[in-house]
């Protein structure tokens, strides 16, 4: 093979995969969240998997955080007892719901980010 026709073909497909990776880097947030959403969808409708596998593969793109590091922050703000937890879709933003029950029998509602661990909500029930 020709050397320069070697050299121009590495040149183009270097030049390809550059414009491809900029044109990524530039694509707007929104593209990207959609491109995103996409692929979610895309596990969910996927056949035979139950919610358990749903979750488990979202977890496994590193799109939410385990459900055991949200109950550790959880308890860490008020120990107690998990009565009950769930990751919820909201808006587009994961949500994991978590509610405890402490030794005086007071129960807490507690909202997660699921991404980041962020605490969003927090209430005690009546």
């Amino acid at each position: 093979m020709n050397i320069k026709v070697t050299i121009f073909s590495a040149i183009a497909v270097l030049g390809t995969a550059w414009l491809l990776w900029v044109g990524y880097q530039n694509m707007d947030s929104r593209q990207r969240e959609h491109e995103e959403d996409e692929e979610t969808e895309q596990v969910r409708e996927q056949p035979g998997m139950g919610e358990h596998d749903t979750v488990r593969a979202i977890k496994q793109r590193g799109d939410i955080l385990s459900l055991d590091r949200i109950l550790q922050d959880a308890r860490g703000q008020y120990p107690g007892r998990v009565l009950e937890s769930e990751l919820e879709e909201k808006d587009g933003r994961y949500v994991y719901e978590v509610e405890l029950v402490d030794d005086q029998g007071r129960v807490r509602e507690m909202k997660f980010d699921a991404r980041t661990g962020e605490a969003l909500k927090e209430k005690q029930e009546d």
